[in-house]
């Protein structure tokens, strides 16, 4: 397909090159420039908190906020024997569930008017009743534990030793599990000896 051809007056305008010009015409682009680009979405984070935000003002915080927070509440012996569980909500109000390890569960109860109050204070809403579920607390991510150092095997002095008394150590420890005697220079596979 072939271009239009357009007829030429052979004449072409010179573009002005002074300062002037080129201040006017980009108050021209300015004028008429079209609309700006639509903005981006705002970020699914911000958005959801200012959904979520109004109803946790209402509402209050839920269990996992109370869980992060259960020592400072109950107090650090008894959080560590328990933990919230849900809240419900029934015909005599709302009910914190609350899971304690045994014989905890009793001391839980003991303090459940305070235990109550504080959740109340921390929480924006206060349940009128606890109710305790006794059992394991499963859920709960154990403390990694730390590794113990290696203990020495038994028969090896830990005191100060020379290399050799800890090595000679060691070949007389293996020619008696491995029933073989190995020569003062130890070849590198040992042999046994025929029966």
């Amino acid at each position: 397909m072939k271009r239009p051809s357009f007829p030429s007056s052979g004449a072409r305008r010179p573009v002005a090159a002074d300062a002037e010009a080129n201040a006017q015409a980009w108050a021209w682009a300015q004028r008429h420039r079209g609309r700006p680009a639509i903005a981006p979405p705002p970020a699914a984070a911000a958005a959801l908190a200012r959904v979520l935000k109004p109803l946790a003002v209402h509402h209050g915080p839920g269990v996992a906020e109370l869980a992060e927070h259960w020592a400072e509440i109950v107090g650090a012996p008894l959080a560590a024997h328990s933990r919230p569980e849900k809240m419900q909500s029934g015909a005599g109000g709302l009910t914190l569930v609350v899971r304690a390890r045994g014989p905890a569960a009793a001391l839980v109860e003991a303090q459940s008017a305070r235990i109550l109050e504080r959740v109340a204070r921390y929480a924006g809403r206060a349940p009128r009743r606890l109710r305790i579920v006794q059992g394991t607390l499963g859920a709960a991510a154990p403390a990694p534990a730390r590794k113990a150092a290696p203990a020495a095997p038994p028969g090896l002095d830990t005191r100060a030793q020379s290399l050799d008394t800890i090595m000679a150590e060691f070949q007389r420890a293996v020619e008696e599990r491995e029933g073989v005697r190995l020569s003062p220079a130890a070849s590198p596979r040992p042999h046994r000896e025929a029966e």
